[in-house]
């Protein structure tokens, strides 16, 4: 790909446009500042020719190839399900094109590690779609616990809690890499990633029903720079009450955020009573400000917080939180369902180099 510093603007090509496309980031590739969306693809070709002309788009195409030979498309925006990521992006790659695309970005982080490396060894720029890295209330939240309103941050707890029912790729292995976790937990712990630093010691509980993918995990784990943040997170998908909270704790207080991956609320708390409220309104469309970072660091070479290092940082955790229950997740683990949840977690001698070397566990 020819640099695109100095263009007037980024020119999108979209892998995918279902639901996810529709709602949260088509929008926003749509509306945000030097942007531009010229072609889409999707492999019915009714469907990608229906967005296409209801969104004003001028070129559908039903195979990758064919949008990837579009001299107009500068960058690709990838929406797929993550099982078909690791190939389409290392079709990008070798198109020359920069990738933005859905998180998780891959099943594990073996496949987040070989996606990297292909857009490293050909010098492009590689996003990830962990939208919330781009939201107000966590850009200010950020901000005040690096210049110190809760001392020395001491703890950090996550609890999410959902009623059963899901269905879809989100729950085939094959697909998604895992069950619910996979989906809805990577936001959290990206969070965590982004407001505290890397998490390491990963020690995880993982259940879930014989066969099938997992449905809780309690997890804990370390964060920080320096791991010195105790945390404990828990993810419940059979519950009868919904619940998602973020609270983070130092020693001169404490903050919480309710409805943590979609509210507006930061509450500040200190010796037990609340003594400041902000609200910061979730962008609209959700994807805008992360969008826009991804397309000034295209156009202008700036900083954009969610990069493919900071996405594989949160694949491993998830892959050390899961490897257990899965019976290890280095091979094609979604063909052997009769070994998920039964595997002991292996001793420290027999896990995987990077689970040694991160100071990774699952237990």
């Amino acid at each position: 790909m020819a640099s695109l510093r100095g263009a007037s603007e980024v020119r999108w090509g979209i892998i995918g446009c279902g639901d996810v496309c529709e709602k949260k980031s088509g929008p926003a590739l749509m509306r945000a500042p030097r942007s531009r969306v010229v072609a889409v693809m999707r492999r019915d070709l009714a469907k990608a020719e229906d967005f296409a002309r209801r969104h004003g788009i001028g070129r559908a195409y039903d195979a990758v190839d064919a949008l990837l030979a579009d001299a107009d498309v500068d960058a690709v925006y990838l929406a797929t399900p993550p099982g078909s990521h690791v190939e389409i992006a290392l079709q990008v790659a070798a198109a020359g094109k920069a990738l933005y695309v859905e998180k998780p970005a891959a099943r594990t982080a073996t496949e987040c590690e070989t996606m990297a490396a292909a857009f490293e060894a050909a010098s492009l720029p590689l996003f990830v779609a962990y939208y919330r890295r781009g939201y107000p209330r966590y850009a200010a939240l950020r901000r005040s616990i690096r210049e110190g309103r809760l001392g020395t941050v001491e703890r950090v707890e996550y609890a999410c809690a959902k009623p059963p029912g899901a269905t879809g790729w989100r729950v085939d292995p094959e697909a998604s890499g895992g069950g619910l976790f996979v989906d809805v937990g990577s936001h959290a712990l990206d969070l965590v990633d982004f407001l505290l630093g890397p998490i390491a010691d990963v020690r995880a509980n993982v259940t879930g029903p014989s066969g099938s993918v997992e449905t809780k995990v309690d997890m804990s784990f370390s964060a920080g720079a320096l791991g010195k943040v105790a945390g404990k997170a828990s993810w419940n998908f059979e519950a009868e009450v919904a619940e998602d909270v973020l609270t983070i704790t130092g020693s001169d207080g404490s903050v919480r955020c309710p409805n943590a991956m979609n509210g507006r609320d930061v509450l500040w708390s200190r010796g037990g009573r609340e003594t400041f409220a902000a609200s910061h309104p979730p962008p609209d469309p959700v994807q805008l400000p992360l969008v826009t970072s991804v397309v000034d660091a295209l156009l202008d070479g700036s900083e954009c917080a969610s990069t493919a290092a900071s996405s594989t940082r949160c694949s491993r955790v998830m892959d050390a939180a899961l490897d257990a229950y899965y019976g290890g997740r280095g091979d094609a683990f979604w063909a052997r369902p009769e070994t998920w949840g039964r595997r002991p977690s292996p001793p420290a001698g027999e896990r995987p180099e990077w689970l040694k070397t991160a100071a990774f566990s699952s237990v």
